[in-house]
């Protein structure tokens, strides 16, 4: 392919030289190399539909992503709405569940002083009743009492 009958050449690459000779085998093996393997080209292709395949699968993975993450976002949406509801609702039963504490309060309070006045009430009439059943003496200083 290549002839050796060329005059000796010296190329110098900051203090290496290069020979025709030795360059001449150099041209010869990357020759040798690109008709051993003449698929260079078909490789370069294969690589390239490599590439692309793995380009469209990870396109095809990031959109599974976002997919999934959008999904995982509405879940996590209708929970709040849900949480949010079932909040509500037991604020309130509690508020109602205050309210009726509040008035069971206040109707303890008001049975409480109903029974203070009817205690009272009950004692005037023992005494009344005992002002009755003993002699007069007794009757006398029990209305003078009344009147006071």
């Amino acid at each position: 392919m290549f002839s050796t009958n060329l005059e000796p050449v010296h190329i110098c690459f900051d203090d290496a030289m290069i020979t025709g000779e030795e360059l001449t085998e150099i041209l010869a093996f990357l020759q040798s190399d690109e008709l051993d393997n003449p698929s260079g080209t078909n490789e370069m292709v294969q690589a390239d539909e490599k590439k692309r395949r793995r380009t469209l699968s990870n396109r095809e993975s990031a959109k599974r992503s976002r997919l999934k993450k959008k999904k995982r976002f509405e879940e996590l949406t209708e929970e709040l709405n849900r949480l949010n509801q079932r909040n509500q609702e037991l604020t309130n039963r509690l508020a109602n569940v205050v309210s009726c504490g509040n008035n069971i309060s206040n109707e303890n309070n008001w049975l409480k002083t109903e029974s203070v006045c009817l205690e009272m009430r009950l004692l005037d009439l023992y005494r009344f009743l005992v002002a009755i059943q003993s002699p007069v003496s007794t009757r006398v200083t029990y209305i003078t009492e009344l009147e006071i």
